[in-house]
């Protein structure tokens, strides 16, 4: 059975399409694994350790913590 020109190349493009497609999904699910990943990893989602429990304090709460101490002594 003889295969004429043009199927020859319609069957090779098919293919060519086929193994694309399957490389692109790859490719995407591999970004979006790794983006994830980053997510996961990012330092905000980190416990707060017990040496870093005054620092946090005074960066957030000292202009509280200032203002209501000049109040009660004035």
């Amino acid at each position: 059975m003889a295969v004429s020109k043009e199927e020859r190349y319609a069957m090779i493009r098919r293919a060519a399409m086929k193994i694309q497609k399957r490389n692109k999904i790859r490719v995407s699910s591999a970004k979006l694994t790794k983006e994830v990943v980053r997510l996961d990893e990012q330092d905000y989602k980190a416990d707060v350790r017990w040496q870093d429990d005054d620092r946090f304090v005074k960066d957030g709460y000292s202009d509280v913590y200032n203002s209501t101490m000049k109040e009660e002594w004035n």
